[in-house]
């Protein structure tokens, strides 16, 4: 798979979003896409000058890289290169505002389930600081997150593959039709790596014989429960989850600042009945490719109030998303007044393959690297 190289050598820094899910996303796709009719930018709207490009990698702060990287081979990523050693990385500590710590770095490819480019996968491991350990936290809790990939045909041989390695881990939830298949292929199931993120498998199924053809797919902000291209083309990369405390807080971030696609918000609950989660499936240019990817932002009444976690980002199992900008500059200042916080130290921070800065975003606290190559 040949690769952008200005895109490959971000991934060696330091980067976080925190995200977490159910199964939710097929069978809530109407009731809970999103967008807020109430005052929230247009989809789409940040990108339209083009200082937005698109979501660009994922990364991942890992307890033993070494284990990480065992785990992810199995899931079909592969290494981009030699892990680095251990060294005091004065960029990466800058940036992600660790300074006097060591870490190494590996970078890790699959492709994406809807382009035809890869997806890189950044996995950092810390030493000399302080790390809280984040591996312990359910699904639903602020801070958890999780990556859903398909799989071709059955979860069943990836799930035989890392039971074998001694890495299988089925966190227990309550998922319709998410259970144990008595026999046969298993359509969907959540694993969790060696750090506790979730990890959701799905399953492009054969169509059974003589079944009619299924209709056209829709992979934008008009997607219904009825015709949203849930799984991609192939199996891959698919998206990534955000656990929310506040729709509209988050909306006004990942669509009004980042240029999300996403649907309206629906309207509230009726009177009188239990509350139910919002979960807002947006869609993201795969930066620089043709392709897409997604990011859900899952927001449960049970979170509704909470403050964000006190996460640092460094800490163990901290997720964080990176989106590569043509204007880092401008993006950076709409992203400030719109209330997300600098992690960096001192703001932009100037690295071997352009700038780059590190934030939280305004509602739940999420990690997201803004990133301006190298003109």
């Amino acid at each position: 798979m040949k690769k952008r190289k200005t895109v490959k050598s971000v991934r060696s820094r330091n980067l976080g979003v925190i995200v977490a899910a159910g199964i939710l996303t097929v069978a809530m796709a109407t009731a809970v896409l999103a967008r807020s009719s109430a005052g929230t930018p247009k989809a789409g709207a940040a990108s339209d000058d083009g200082k937005v490009l698109g979501m660009a990698f994922d990364g991942h702060q890992v307890s033993n890289l070494d284990q990480s990287i065992k785990f992810y081979e199995v899931l079909d990523f592969h290494l981009s290169g030699k892990p680095t050693d251990w060294k005091v990385d004065k960029e990466a500590n800058e940036l992600g505002g660790t300074k006097g710590a060591e870490s190494r770095t590996a970078i890790m490819v699959t492709q994406s389930s809807v382009s035809d480019k890869p997806f890189d996968l950044v996995l950092r491991e810390y030493k000399g600081i302080d790390r809280k350990d984040w591996s312990k936290l359910t699904s639903a809790d602020l801070g958890a997150g999780h990556m859903d990939l398909t799989v071709m045909d059955d979860c069943n041989p990836v799930m035989d593959k890392l039971k074998a390695i001694g890495l299988l881990k089925v966190p227990q939830m309550n998922l319709p039709g998410g259970g144990a298949a008595a026999s046969g292929p298993r359509r969907f199931v959540f694993v969790q790596d060696p750090d506790g993120w979730f990890i959701e498998l799905f399953a492009k199924m054969k169509p059974a014989p003589g079944a009619p053809p299924e209709g056209p797919k829709v992979s934008n902000s008009t997607a219904t429960q009825q015709n949203i291209e849930r799984l991609g083309m192939q199996a891959g990369f698919n998206h990534i989850g955000l656990n929310i405390i506040d729709p509209v807080k988050a909306l006004a971030f990942y669509q009004g600042i980042m240029g999300g696609d996403y649907p309206p918000l629906p309207d509230p609950a009726p009177a009188g009945t239990a509350p139910r989660m919002t979960m807002l499936n947006g869609w993201f240019p795969q930066a620089t490719t043709s392709g897409i990817v997604r990011l859900e932002l899952l927001g449960s009444p049970q979170n509704r109030d909470k403050q964000p976690p006190d996460q640092h980002f460094a800490d163990i199992g901290v997720n964080y998303v990176g989106f590569q900008v043509s204007d880092l500059d401008a993006v950076y200042a709409k992203a400030k007044a719109a209330g997300a916080i600098t992690v960096s130290d001192g703001g932009i921070v100037k690295v071997k393959d352009g700038r780059a800065v590190m934030l939280r975003d305004p509602d739940v606290g999420g990690f997201v690297e803004l990133w301006e190559p190298k003109k």
